[in-house]
């Protein structure tokens, strides 16, 4: 369960949002509320229609809305650090940092969690439970262990 000084990256689509009639996804994001922890949101598909239909394509209108709602932060992009690696977080894996690994998600089961350049780290691979610390450690050492060694993957 998360604590109150966790922060939790969520890597874009929050909440859905199916167009301009969908007032439902502005209500949803004060789901924001319940959460214990801080949360900070990059950016998603969904969330950029959110802006485009009812915050005028601002940003920054749309992130003072998501801050007085409790958000921690809303980002387009980010770079986090665990156990000394530094990874760039984006929503979508063509938006990725060629200079570092990344963490995305987007594409959920489609592409798999390994790509050369980073991981999917959509919840809906790791059974709708949030990826931490520990499980991006993890991932990084079979990257590293085996992954990167794999003929097999090298075009991925």
């Amino acid at each position: 369960m998360a604590k109150v000084d966790d922060v939790i990256y969520v890597i874009g689509d929050f909440v859905d949002c199916h167009g301009n009639a969908d007032k439902n996804c502005l209500r949803n994001l004060s789901i924001v509320k319940k959460i214990r922890a801080k949360v900070v949101l990059i950016l998603g598909n969904n969330e950029k229609r959110i802006i485009k239909y009812f915050f005028n394509d601002d940003f920054d209108k749309f992130r003072a809305y998501c801050l007085n709602l409790g958000f921690q932060d809303i980002k387009l992009s980010d770079i986090i650090e665990i156990n000394g690696s530094k990874f760039f977080l984006v929503h979508k894996p063509k938006d990725y940092n060629p200079n570092m690994l990344n963490l995305f998600g987007h594409s959920h089961k489609a592409m798999g969690i390994y790509k050369s350049f980073g991981f999917n780290i959509g919840c809906d691979l790791n059974n709708y439970r949030l990826y931490s610390e520990n499980d991006i450690s993890n991932l990084l050492i079979k990257k590293n262990k085996y992954w990167d060694k794999d003929e097999n993957l090298k075009l991925i």
